[in-house]
């Protein structure tokens, strides 16, 4: 029965996948053939299909800051926080993490990929050029003292207005350890403490939903800004965006070949070939969904399937993967400098190293959801410098980077777990 219902969720998600990849070929076809005719159409166009291609972007914006912030408190108020295997959980993440950011960062830099997006950036970058000569204030440091201002929120709703990421970070942190302080009496949590949890989960949801909707439209935005970019800058604009692709989704399957079939091989002690049977599943589904958080019944079926302990498998799959989101982040490092070297910034090493220490912040709690790579790098951006019309342009190829996201999230979600739970003889 169980493999039936499995084959059936396979074919649901395989149908879903084509419609998607229908939709988004559709959108991208109709854009390149109106970016064609461009010259030809009424002055009023260009202006309209800007606006088609940012109000998208630009609600997904305003909503990303208070999921984020939700996402970091409700993981706080967590009961599965007490187990004992949280500690080697965060070691294991720590160590995907920065893997990640080391493979982007090697990648883009080696083969400064971002330059051939430096024609489509050139033109939104002449009209932002006041605003991305400096950094923004949330990562501009010149001592220790600036580095701790800049983090230090100085009201409750300016890191928000401002999207200042690691003052929201640190405004969550502390709001989420002293709710979860004074929740719990004695060995039993507060009525106030459960209720305040579901209303939290309540609103996460909420927003969650409103996101989905914003969501339903990114073809729309896809056809806009494909249009706008043939307009602009002709055919060749696919050549960069190809790169974008390659560098991404590269950095993502050296990420699973090299470090996630490593704590397989090495500390887990699995077969590989049986791993990847039963990865299988949760891999088609996270791909066809575009959410790691929609895989999650068939990513704890496929790890009971290997044998792993269901305390190490809830412990990875369900707390873990707040934090192990590596192909949601490998991607934020790899676009935020891709796009910095398209637009002419000199960054040194220590100043990436930075910003990819505000793409870990940025996608704490946020990988369940789909599209949430745009959702995270919405809020990079703003912290980096960079203005928010660049975002639009990656949207024509971001609807398949996104999907290679989530497989390799859940990938990272079924590593974390079997390497938890460690050895065992029993597969």
């Amino acid at each position: 029965m169980r493999d039936s219902d499995s084959e059936n969720k396979v074919h649901a998600v395989e149908h879903n996948l084509r419609w998607i990849v229908f939709v988004n070929v559709a959108a991208i076809f109709i854009g390149v053939l109106l970016g064609a005719f461009m010259q030809t159409l009424p002055s009023y166009v260009p202006t309209f299909l800007n606006a088609l291609a940012w109000i998208p972007v630009a609600m997904i914006k305003g909503l990303a800051s208070p999921l984020l912030f939700l996402a970091i408190v409700q993981g706080l108020m967590a009961d599965r926080l007490e187990q004992k295997n949280v500690k080697f959980m965060f070691f294991v993440c720590l160590v995907n993490a920065v893997a990640g950011v080391i493979i982007a960062l090697a990648i883009v830099n080696t083969s400064q990929a971002g330059l051939a997006l430096a024609p489509t950036v050139f033109g939104v970058m002449q009209g932002h050029a006041a605003q991305i000569s400096q950094p923004s204030s949330a990562i501009k440091t010149t001592t220790w003292i600036d580095a701790l201002k800049s983090l230090t929120p100085d009201s409750l709703v300016a890191p928000f207005v401002q999207n200042n990421v690691p003052a929201i970070l640190i405004l969550a942190i502390l709001l989420g350890i002293a709710i979860r302080s004074a929740g719990r009496a004695e060995d039993q949590w507060n009525p106030w403490f459960l209720s305040l949890r579901s209303t939290i989960d309540i609103a996460l949801s909420v927003i969650g939903r409103a996101m989905g909707i914003v969501l339903k439209a990114m073809p729309i935005a896809i056809l806009a800004a494909v249009a706008r970019a043939v307009g602009e800058h002709g055919f060749g604009v696919f050549s960069g965006l190809s790169w974008y692709v390659v560098v991404c989704v590269g950095g993502m399957l050296l990420q699973i070949c090299i470090v996630y079939q490593s704590w397989i091989v090495f500390r887990a002690r699995r077969s590989l070939r049986v791993f990847w049977r039963f990865a299988k599943l949760p891999v088609v589904y996270a791909f066809g969904a575009n959410s790691s958080l929609s895989a999650l019944p068939s990513t704890l079926n496929a790890l009971d399937d290997l044998k792993c302990s269901q305390s190490s498998s809830r412990l990875g799959a369900c707390v873990g993967t707040n934090f192990n989101n590596d192909g949601i982040l490998l991607y934020e490092v790899a676009a935020v400098v891709m796009l910095a070297q398209a637009a002419g910034l000199d960054w040194s090493l220590g100043h990436q190293i930075l910003v990819a220490g505000i793409c870990v912040v940025a996608t704490l709690g946020v990988s369940g959801f789909p599209e949430a790579g745009i959702i995270a790098l919405s809020l990079v951006l703003t912290s980096a410098g960079l203005p928010m019309e660049l975002l639009p342009l990656l949207l024509p190829v971001d609807w398949l980077v996104a999907r290679a996201r989530s497989a390799t999230n859940v990938l990272g979600d079924m590593t974390v777990s079997l390497a938890i739970d460690g050895p065992t003889s029993q597969v």
